[in-house]
């Protein structure tokens, strides 16, 4: 008698942090899928639950943790078999995070892409494995990589390094990621051709630690400029995002590239961190307020039209009153298209952990709440002037909340961190689906508009 068949082991994902993060689960998701575990999206019945972690700043830390715990009590429950805890909460306090959760069933680095499976297995039959590098490296030699989405099939991040070589004095990246490593640029292409091959994506969002020093361990000098350029000879592909560029890196050949290139979104994120050169010099940022101006300057120059994001630390150690007005007269200059800010989180094992003058708390959000209040004013009279005016608009999804409408955005706006477009269409519009929409109204950060009809 031929015994049953043993059905494959289940297994789902929570993802947290940021989209590199994000291609990381992909990474392990599909994989698993290659050696015959079956992907749900369901953490309540699955098997096993892979928690995929950030502890870049206090607050991702906190989230991870009681992300974790959350997962232990379905285990206690019967609901869960076992709990995996990946990422960079492991890798960052690796023996600590290990002692103090021994309800964890397993534990994996950053770099556990040739262990996942083995990991997950031994975690389910009760062995509490762990598999912890002291190198993390990105898996890019040559070979296609399985992904198993977590976004809509229309857009993927492009992951095109690992580490940093920056040395920021507030961050704590390099010690969990390691030095810059680099994928080579064939490898880099061949992933885009495979995703748009595979998943239909329309849409490329490079993203790194640090992209504009892509390529320096690898050739000896920066070629992002470069990659970009070879991205955009991809067929299928309608859209290239760059994230996470640092200031310094903005050279005279990628103004030339998202320039030249129509497929480089008019759009570029940078993160300053602040303007002060008092704090910026004690952030180890290697620029001044003058080189941010200057770089500035020349983007909006060669590009006209072009949405600039950035990033804000406020209530850095030993920034003054003076120094935070420095900075929001910067802000209110240079009107930043797209701004997100946060608070200086204290983290043990930086650079700035150990200054003095740390900044009160209080003082801290105050700061906080003004810097947002001026980039609130700033966002709307940015958006005010789209008015009448007609854009290319992505659709992401349909508005669950209105008939007839649905959620897109521009090419100005990356997914989760920027505005939307409140689309209306008299016909059905299907996510991936590439249409004019003319704005008929604006909020702080977000658009209002119709398809217009005779373009569709």
């Amino acid at each position: 008698m031929t015994p049953p068949m043993r059905s494959r082991p289940t297994i789902s994902m929570i993802s947290l942090g940021c989209p590199r993060t994000l291609v990381d689960s992909e990474l392990y998701l599909g994989r698993l899928q290659q050696v015959g575990f079956q992907v749900v999206d369901s953490v309540e019945g699955s098997d096993a639950v892979i928690i995929n972690t950030c502890s870049f700043v206090q607050d991702a830390i906190q989230e991870s943790i009681d992300t974790v715990l959350q997962a232990v009590a379905l285990k206690k429950q019967g609901k869960l078999k076992a709990v995996i805890v990946a990422g960079c909460l492991v890798q960052r306090f690796k023996q600590d995070v290990i002692k103090e959760l021994p309800e964890v069933d397993g534990f994996v680095g950053v770099d556990g892409f040739g262990d996942i499976e083995t990991v997950v297995q031994r975690a389910l039959d009760g062995e509490h494995p762990e598999s912890l590098r002291l190198r993390p490296q990105v898996p890019h030699r040559g070979r296609r990589l399985a992904r198993s989405p977590l976004t809509p099939a229309h857009y993927a991040y492009l992951k095109i390094s690992e580490g940093c070589l920056k040395g920021c004095s507030f961050c704590v990246i390099p010690k969990i990621k390691g030095p810059l490593s680099s994928r080579p640029i064939e490898a880099v292409v061949d992933e885009a051709r495979q995703l748009v091959e595979e998943r239909g994506v329309r849409e490329l969002i490079v993203v790194g630690q640090d992209t504009s020093d892509y390529g320096v361990d690898l050739y000896r000098r920066p070629r992002i400029a470069e990659l970009l350029r070879a991205l955009a000879t991809v067929d299928g592909v309608r859209w290239i995002r760059l994230l996470y560029c640092h200031p310094r890196g903005i050279s005279k050949e990628l103004v030339e590239a998202i320039r030249d290139e129509p497929t480089i979104c008019k759009y570029l994120d940078m993160a300053i961190e602040h303007a002060d050169d008092t704090v910026l010099q004690r952030m180890n940022r290697g620029i001044t307020q003058a080189r941010l101006r200057e770089t500035i300057t020349r983007l909006r120059t060669e590009i006209p039209g072009i949405a600039l994001r950035t990033s804000i630390i406020v209530g850095f150690p030993g920034e003054t009153e003076e120094a935070f007005e420095n900075l929001l007269g910067f802000l209110r200059d240079i009107r930043f298209e797209r701004l997100g800010a946060f608070q200086y989180s204290h983290e043990e094992g930086s650079a700035s952990f150990r200054y003095p003058d740390q900044v009160p708390d209080a003082l801290k959000q105050e700061r906080l709440d003004r810097l947002m209040a001026l980039q609130q004013e700033i966002a709307s009279a940015v958006n005010a002037q789209c008015l009448g005016r007609t854009y290319e608009v992505v659709i992401d999804e349909a508005d669950s909340n209105e008939p007839g409408q649905s959620l897109g955005r521009t090419s100005a706006d990356c997914p989760e961190v920027d505005g939307i477009v409140f689309v209306k269409s008299h016909v059905p519009l299907i996510p991936g689906q590439f249409v004019p929409v003319r704005i008929s109204d604006t909020y702080e950060y977000d658009l209002v508009g119709t398809v217009e009809r005779y373009q569709i």
